[in-house]
């Protein structure tokens, strides 16, 4: 996967950094038409990420509490495996409501609402 169709470039923690942020939820559509491609602003698929291009900040690793992001990545079957063992159950039994999210390492980082300065970084 280069891109995600010209919106953004992904983050350390996988979350889509686009100019609104990356705090959100998308989704997607497939359709059949023939539309133009989108110019992108950028030459590497992690270019927003004060990690990757800076070598900075890392606040979405202190913001995971399951441990399951580091300078290795994202590790999708500890993120997993804590919302479906430790977070689910929790809003269940005191929410009395289904959950199948966390999305604390999309927020309160310098990307959750724009593409993160490189003077602004940690």
């Amino acid at each position: 996967m280069k891109d995600a169709a010209g919106l953004g470039t992904f983050s350390l923690c996988d979350g889509l950094i686009t100019p609104k942020g990356k705090a959100m939820r998308c989704g997607s559509v497939i359709a059949r038409i023939a539309i133009p491609p989108t110019p992108r602003p950028y030459g590497d698929h992690r270019a927003y990420c004060l990690f990757y291009s800076q070598n900075k900040c890392r606040k979405c690793t202190a913001r995971c509490p399951a441990g399951a992001i580091s300078e290795a990545g994202h590790d999708k079957t500890l993120c997993r495996n804590f919302i479906f063992e430790t977070i689910a159950p929790f809003t269940k039994s005191r929410f009395g409501i289904e959950s199948y999210g966390c999305g604390l390492c999309q927020t309160r980082v310098p990307c959750d609402s724009r593409i993160p300065a490189a003077e602004n970084a940690p």
